[in-house]
């Protein structure tokens, strides 16, 4: 929470605007303004008439006519301080500090125990930046009149606005002795504690303040604030909302109580909020899109489609209102209206790339590759050569089989960034579904030169290992470190018994790809390595029903096919010589 830089200077400026004279009697036998000027009109002629005059053009806006006849008044009566004093008030409204400075001096020579003069002077002084002098002539209006809390405000806002906020502190707390019903005195004191990071020395003070007057709001808004500094975001928007009760049409704030509704996942409150936005013209448009994305949230796709409509009704060019229009067509599963509203995005809006690969994946999930392609290549045309998007088009090209379109483009990302893991990581996996798994060796051996913390180029290349029967020790070690970094992945146990299995050490290898079956109990090339081993155990039943289960889920899988066929023969042979062998009558040993 930041506290306005000058306040005495913001303070100075509503003085001014309120003509904040004070007029109260004069201390030791000195007359009220009035009658002081009347005893002028008597000892000096026509003076009270030139200074009555004077205020009636100065109430009119006639500031130069004002000013002409104060100092008529001054001429016929120089030793009245209150004529000085209303003629610098002129002054200053017309911004010449300078000149009512010389007038103000004037007043605290000619009356030195003259507390509005002392406090006028204070604030032109604060204006001029002469911030040591205008302590003087506060800490003098203080001594003439200790209740005076203007003056304490004055002083406090000066040391504040300095910095020194032990001083300020000091005074507002001597105001708060002086009259313990001061709410200024608890509100700078709140908004100091607040400005030094002490929220909630600030909430007390605020609250304090907040007991003499309830319907304060701008103290309500800045507790709400000290409650949000504090985390304590259900106290910020209780308070902020007591705050909306005197200020209902204050859109920020109704605005920042949605956002912690919405940070608080309480949708429909933070929904409501935002519906009455909508009703307001100049905040309409954001209002509108938050209620959408509201219903985005809530599932409730037809609203939002409805909410972001309205809002591009309002205002065709909100791209990014388009683009939470188009998402939710994609969510709610109508993925050609979804592409429509996608491509309509310009490409000289910043989320076009962000449009164009949601677009790429619509066209790819409808195996349509040659607009898929096509999409990502018009976001690479604007974005220009980019990893990120070359590793896209890469896993697009592949999806297609077309390996070694794929590879090119990630040999070129790498021409960009020779030295990052995931790129190399990435071809390698390429080269090795391509056949080509040399090549994959190295890729992956690379990786982990520039990652050896890389847990899956690890575990591909022990796995690659294993799968070819080769450097089995080393594939074990791989393996082991790469379940070092990753315990609970499936991928990586299944690899560790299989190379188990590859070791020959058959039971290890059953029970460790039992568990990675249970991590990954639909993955098909997991349920025939369990197979395999169970196989080679000789449970063949169990090995039948990891086949066809890996099989289901694999259909295009004709090795699979042809293991699964030869068991279930074996099985039907070993079952008929058991029938046979079952039919032979028993020996009968003669007597």
């Amino acid at each position: 929470m930041q506290i306005t830089k000058r306040w005495g200077l913001y303070i100075y400026l509503i003085f001014l605007s309120a003509s904040l004279i004070s007029c109260t009697a004069l201390k030791e036998g000195i007359m009220p303004a009035s009658d002081m000027a009347k005893g002028a009109a008597v000892q000096g002629g026509n003076a009270y008439y030139h200074f009555s005059l004077a205020q009636l053009l100065a109430s009119k806006g006639d500031v130069d006519g004002a000013i002409e006849q104060y100092k008529e008044a001054i001429r016929l009566e120089p030793k009245t301080p209150v004529f000085h004093v209303e003629l610098a008030t002129v002054y200053i409204r017309k911004s010449e500090n300078n000149t009512a400075l010389k007038y103000l001096e004037d007043a605290v020579k000619i009356a030195q125990d003259y507390t509005p003069a002392y406090l006028l002077l204070g604030n032109v002084y604060t204006a001029l930046k002469r911030d040591d002098e205008a302590m003087e002539a506060y800490n003098k209006a203080i001594s003439l009149e200790p209740e005076n809390h203007k003056a304490y405000i004055y002083l406090g806002i000066l040391y504040t606005d300095k910095k020194d906020y032990d001083s300020a502190i000091e005074v507002f707390k001597k105001l708060i002795g002086v009259n313990s019903e001061s709410i200024m005195g608890y509100y700078y004191l709140a908004r100091i504690e607040a400005e030094r990071g002490n929220y909630s020395n600030a909430e007390e003070y605020y609250l304090k303040a907040l007991d003499i007057n309830q319907s304060l709001d701008i103290v309500l808004i800045e507790l709400g604030m000290a409650y949000e500094a504090q985390k304590k975001i259900d106290k910020a928007i209780e308070t902020y909302q007591k705050a909306l009760q005197l200020q209902p049409h204050n859109t920020n704030l109704r605005n920042r109580v949605g956002q912690l509704l919405l940070q608080q996942n309480k949708l429909d409150e933070a929904l409501t909020q935002f519906k009455q936005l909508e009703t307001i013209g100049n905040t309409r448009l954001d209002a509108m899109t938050k209620v959408g994305l509201i219903y985005f949230e809530q599932k409730k796709y037809d609203e939002a489609i409805m909410e972001f409509s309205l809002a591009l009704g309002i205002e065709p060019d909100a791209h990014k209102i388009r683009y939470y229009l188009a998402t939710t067509y994609e969510e709610k599963g109508e993925s050609e209206k979804a592409a429509e509203e996608f491509e309509k995005i310009p490409s000289k809006d910043p989320i076009f790339v962000d449009a164009k690969i949601h677009v790429a994946f619509i066209y790819q999930r409808q195996g349509q590759t040659d607009k898929a392609i096509k999409a990502i290549m018009d976001a690479i045309e604007v974005k220009g050569k980019d990893t990120e998007l070359y590793r896209l088009l890469a896993s697009v090209y592949k999806e297609a089989d077309r390996f070694d379109d794929a590879i090119h483009i990630m040999e070129k990302s790498l021409d960009l960034e020779p030295n990052n893991a995931e790129l190399h990581f990435t071809l390698g996996a390429l080269y090795y579904d391509a056949g080509k798994e040399q090549k994959s060796i190295e890729a992956m051996k690379t990786t982990i030169r520039l990652n050896p913390e890389h847990a899956n180029a690890l575990n591909y290349l022990g796995y690659t290992y294993a799968e070819k029967g080769i450097n089995l020790e080393e594939a074990l070690n791989l393996i082991t470190k790469a379940l070092s970094i990753k315990p609970e992945s499936g991928h990586i146990i299944d690899s560790l018994g299989w190379v188990y299995y590859q070791m020959g050490e058959i039971e290890k290898a059953v029970q460790e790809l039992e568990r990675a079956a249970k991590f990954l109990p639909d993955d098909p090339a997991v349920l025939e390595h369990l197979g395999d081993a169970y196989l080679k155990i000789g449970q063949k039943e169990k090995a039948l029903d990891m086949y066809e289960k890996a099989s289901k889920l694999d259909a295009k899988n004709v090795k699979l096919k042809e293991k699964l066929e030869r068991l279930r023969k074996g099985i039907k042979k070993d079952l008929s010589g058991l029938s046979a062998d079952n039919n032979q009558k028993p020996s009968v040993k003669k007597k």
